[in-house]
């Protein structure tokens, strides 16, 4: 079962160390969101119908969760504890 409600390619998926949620990824197409470095979209929120775009490592994921006066991102930092991604074949 995917978080995202849309049939759109999942990138994988981690666990949150502190909480222990578990959040679906994806790569994103949104400007502002590369434009900043992050290059994911997570899926949060009630029944995973929001996302946050974030830039997701092996052990951290940095999380856009509010934008400033100037347009860039407020990240916070997510520490993981298992990570997943879907490996695409060539």
């Amino acid at each position: 079962m995917s978080y995202f409600k849309e049939n759109i390619v999942i990138g994988g998926q981690f666990r949150e160390k502190d909480y222990k949620n578990l959040f679906e990824f994806r790569p994103t197409t949104n400007p502002w969101a590369l434009q900043n470095g992050l290059n994911f979209e997570v899926a949060v929120g009630p029944d995973n119908l929001q996302v946050r775009y974030a830039r997701i490592l092996e052990t951290v994921a940095y999380v856009a969760v509010d934008e400033d006066e100037f347009g860039k991102p407020v990240l916070q930092k997510w520490q993981i504890k298992k990570l997943w991604e879907r490996v695409e074949s060539v």
